[in-house]
């Protein structure tokens, strides 16, 4: 037994050995790496001419080579030899910015390569900005055509390095807004919103708003707002809505010979989801049959379709009730069930100046509806922001908009009453169909400062086109939701 127990040991030891040794004599093969500090990083040309990428290298196999590449397209930009066969150093990649005269951005990627074959990259973005000078980036663009005779000049300043030494805007010869740092007052950013009253314009006129902008460092800037004046703006044929989790929904609008919509294409690209709000008017213009018609995906018509009935005092604007019913059919497109007439809104209640004061719905009371003068025309423009029918009972948990631009909103339905309903038209409406103008704020009626925790209070921004004409609105949430950003891209002429 211990003859056996000792070959035993003896075998295992030799069979250790010859493991040990057959490690010992196993190729290590360790990958090349490097160290950087700052993969992205912000320069100005004011301050630097040259970028020094800076890394330590650890290539145990030695260098082979060291390439270069553009961040977009993987092109060689370089190939570095002068630290071929090194081991551990430091490495130094310089960047010549000094061609650079407006913002850019530099993408690189570092890629080490050793001598068995082995490779390492790591990507660098350089955002390049350029000297500092004074400039604004402009709302709205620097072409706009208004229907009222007052422009608001909205946008953001900036000067760079250097700080704000004096902004004025000008038209007409005259300063209509200016600006001056008072003592210690340093800024190099700003907003501006700046009121102008053109007074009474010309159709087809091109009217030239100025803003001049000096900084710190004695450079001045000049920019143009060319605006017209125009009763009437081009339709849409179609709207992008794109929404904050990036889906895009578009809406075709169908309108009849005297521009108004009658129809009102709703769908996603895969039509998953698909709408199609039909619109009726009366002898008075106004809006007062909407059908809502839900589609499947191949076009197909749903088994139900949504009625709202819009009722009027006779030969009148103002609304006596709003009724609805849900209506059932089969696959044939018959009628099947009628649904019950339901009272929408009733006890509605106008003012002398023709606006609503309130109105009822289901067991509540809405109050204080909100009008406004937005340029001192004497008009009478709706203001409510209708978040949720939930929200309408109680004072605390409505919006309105604080303050409209003077530019025409493309989409606006004069003849569709701004009362909250219940055919999903909702956010559309609130954005693009019951305002005569752009809004441009939306805050809470009851408290500015302190709202209601859950109401969304968007801010609205507009581009327009070299004609004027509203081809963008974005729309980005403070208060509940915030930072979220829904957008509206507004095409024209299209077949």
């Amino acid at each position: 037994m211990m003859t056996k127990n000792l070959l035993y040991t003896v075998l295992m030891g030799v069979f250790g050995l010859l493991m040990f040794q057959a490690c010992q004599d196993d190729p290590s093969f360790p990958d090349p790496g490097f160290e950087i500090s700052e993969q992205r990083v912000e320069v100005r040309r004011d301050t630097i001419d040259y970028y020094n990428v800076h890394m330590r290298m650890t290539v145990p196999n030695k260098v082979k080579e060291i390439l270069i590449l553009d961040g977009l397209d993987y092109s060689v930009v370089e190939t570095i030899t002068d630290y071929n066969g090194q081991t551990n150093f430091d490495f130094d990649y310089v960047v010549d910015l000094t061609e650079i005269t407006e913002e850019t951005i530099l993408n690189y990627i570092i890629k080490v390569t050793d001598e068995d074959g082995r490779s390492f990259n790591r990507g660098v973005r350089i955002h390049v900005q350029p000297f500092s000078f004074p400039e604004i980036d402009l709302v709205g663009g620097s072409n706009v055509a208004i229907v009222a005779p007052a422009y608001y000049v909205k946008g953001d300043i900036s000067t760079g390095l250097n700080t704000i030494a004096l902004v004025q805007v000008i038209y007409n010869g005259e300063v209509r807004y200016e600006y001056k740092p008072i003592s210690g007052e340093e800024l190099n950013e700003m907003s501006l919103k700046a009121l102008v009253l053109m007074g009474e314009l010309e159709a087809g006129q091109e009217y030239p708003i100025e803003i001049y902008i000096k900084d710190s460092e004695g450079q001045e800037s000049t920019t143009v707002v060319t605006v017209t004046k125009t009763d009437v703006l081009k339709k849409p044929t179609r709207i992008n809505y794109i929404n904050y989790l990036g889906t895009i929904f578009y809406i075709i609008p169908t309108y009849d010979a005297d521009g108004n919509i009658i129809e009102l294409d709703y769908h996603s690209p895969s039509k998953s989801v698909w709408n199609v709000w039909e619109f009726t008017y009366n002898d008075m213009g106004m809006v007062e049959t909407i059908v809502q018609n839900p589609l499947y995906s191949d076009g197909s018509p749903r088994d139900y379709k949504n009625f709202t009935y819009i009722n009027y005092v006779p030969a009148s604007s103002q609304i006596s009730s709003i009724q609805s019913r849900s209506n059932d059919y089969d696959e044939n497109g018959e009628l099947v069930t009628e649904g019950d007439l339901e009272d929408e809104r009733f006890n509605i209640v106008y003012n002398t100046s023709n606006e609503i004061e309130s109105f009822g719905y289901s067991r509540y009371s809405v109050d204080e509806v909100v009008y406004d003068d937005p340029f001192g025309l004497g008009e009478s423009v709706f203001a409510m922001y209708w978040q949720s029918e939930t929200y309408m009972r109680y004072s605390n948990r409505r919006q309105k908009v604080k303050s409209f631009d003077p530019v025409l909103m493309p989409t606006y339905m004069a003849g569709f009453p701004p009362l909250c309903n219940h055919i999903s038209l909702d956010d559309i409406a609130n954005d693009i169909l019951w305002y005569k103008y752009v809004p441009s704020t939306v805050v809470s009626t009851d408290d500015e400062e302190n709202p209601y925790q859950y109401l969304n209070l968007p801010k609205y921004t507009y581009e327009t086109d070299e004609e004027g004409n509203v081809i963008e609105i974005t729309k980005v949430f403070t208060g509940y939701n915030e930072g979220r950003l829904d957008t509206y891209l507004f095409f024209y002429d299209e077949e």
